[in-house]
């Protein structure tokens, strides 16, 4: 069995305002994107970690309330904290649109892995500025990675136990470790909302 944290708990700085609080559909976004793992028979328990404003909105009351951190990998550590199962998978609660297949398909890949990540490929020119130096890069080296991201619990736990690092995200922290990460294509439509205009 699969637990479930979706992270509810930034500040939503280039949206103007909380953006858990948007409507999709006349509903919270936040509530939106617990909708998207309701028919995931394998996931049994589901912690949300943010603040009581949110709390208070949400309509699923079986969920595990947990309080979020100064940053986002404190607020994953302490969603880790409640984990009870052996594989978990961690969720932007900014991604209302991931599908069943991406899920179904991280969960199937993490019996035989001990990361999975869905990614796109990049489609635009890709193009390095540092310092005004430009540079054209090689697109085809590069991914971008979205969320769930699903992991053997004991792995991700471990790896978090001793490291105040604050990470981009969860599968980083595993990145040079001889951890077996495999990536899954992802979906154009898991967008994460960032923008008033992602609306």
């Amino acid at each position: 069995m699969v637990s479930l944290i979706i992270v509810a708990n930034g500040k939503s700085q280039r949206f103007g305002k909380n953006k858990m609080l948007a409507k999709i559909d006349n509903d919270f976004l936040i509530n939106k994107t617990i909708k998207c793992f309701k028919e995931i028979k394998d996931i049994s328990e589901i912690i949300l970690v943010s603040n009581e404003e949110i709390f208070n909105i949400v309509k699923n009351k079986k969920i595990i309330f947990v309080n979020g951190g100064l940053t986002r990998t404190e607020s994953v550590k302490k969603g880790l904290d409640r984990v009870s199962k052996n594989f978990v998978l961690i969720h932007d609660g900014a991604r209302p649109y991931v599908s069943k297949k991406i899920i179904e398909s991280i969960i199937i890949n993490l019996k035989e892995n001990d990361c999975v990540v869905p990614v796109l490929k990049v489609i635009n020119c890709l193009k390095k500025i540092t310092n005004n130096k430009i540079e054209t890069v090689n697109r085809d080296a590069y991914v971008q990675s979205q969320t769930p991201q699903g992991f053997k619990t004991k792995i991700i736990k471990k790896a978090l136990e001793n490291n105040s690092s604050n990470f981009y995200d969860d599968c980083q922290i595993l990145e040079n470790m001889k951890y077996k990460i495999k990536f899954i294509d992802g979906e154009d439509e898991n967008k994460k909302i960032t923008f008033i205009n992602d609306l």
